[in-house]
């Protein structure tokens, strides 16, 4: 579970960790690993001035989360390697964009999201800050779920969304390339649509907040009350 954000002041970064932390709480399974898959804000220069504290406190933080939960069950290893950690900060350095003209996270989103694809099918490791073991994924990782900062996942969603993608009608069937997708799912976007209320539970409150039953709110919301 990776959330990719940028670190732009403590207080930020704390708010990251607490959510991360509640990420966990509310779907505590063996196999999954949490992580903050970080940026640094762009900048005019390659480093900036608070570019190590901004680090530092995010290293404290994950580092904080992995012990208060350290008694729980430790992740499975594979043989003949140690236990994976159960929180993970994978932080890139800035860039040069000659389209920007200024330095920033390579591609920003898209590209933190390709680079730790790349770094899970063991290519890519150096597009990473080497933080030793709170930046090393679980060897073999083979789903993603990709959540925005201010995401909240219910319990019980990730091995829901993780059972969707393993099912067998949805495994991906590639070309003889490896590389094209010919049917099946290799990404899949969940989305959020109202219920249609049924009779005696629809309440004044969900017809004011909720919109029209039944219909995905990202392409029917025109304002917001």
């Amino acid at each position: 579970v990776v959330v990719p954000t940028m670190l732009t002041s403590v207080a930020g970064v704390r708010a990251l960790a607490a959510q991360l932390e509640r990420h966990y709480l509310s779907n505590v399974e063996p196999h999954a690993q949490f992580a903050l898959l970080g940026d640094y804000a762009d900048a005019a220069t390659e480093h900036s001035d608070r570019d190590v504290a901004l680090l530092d406190e995010a290293v404290h933080a994950i580092q904080e989360l992995e012990a208060r939960y350290l008694g729980d069950a430790p992740m499975p290893a594979w043989p003949g390697t140690a236990a994976p950690r159960r929180f993970l900060l994978l932080q890139r350095a800035r860039q040069w964009s000659e389209s920007e003209q200024r330095w920033i996270g390579w591609e920003r989103k898209r590209g933190k999201l390709e680079q730790l694809v790349a770094l899970l099918s063991g290519h890519g490791q150096g597009a990473f800050i080497d933080l030793g073991p709170l930046s090393r994924p679980a060897v073999g990782t083979p789903y993603v779920v990709t959540l925005d900062s201010d995401t909240v996942m219910p319990p019980g969603t990730l091995r829901a969304l993780v059972g969707v993608a393993a099912h067998p009608l949805n495994q991906p069937q590639f070309d003889a390339s490896g590389r094209a997708v010919l049917s099946g799912y290799g990404i899949l976007q969940p989305r959020i649509a109202s219920p249609l209320a049924t009779p005696g539970e629809g309440t004044p409150f969900h017809w004011l907040f909720a919109g029209a039953g039944g219909l995905d709110p990202y392409s029917a919301a025109s304002s917001e009350v």
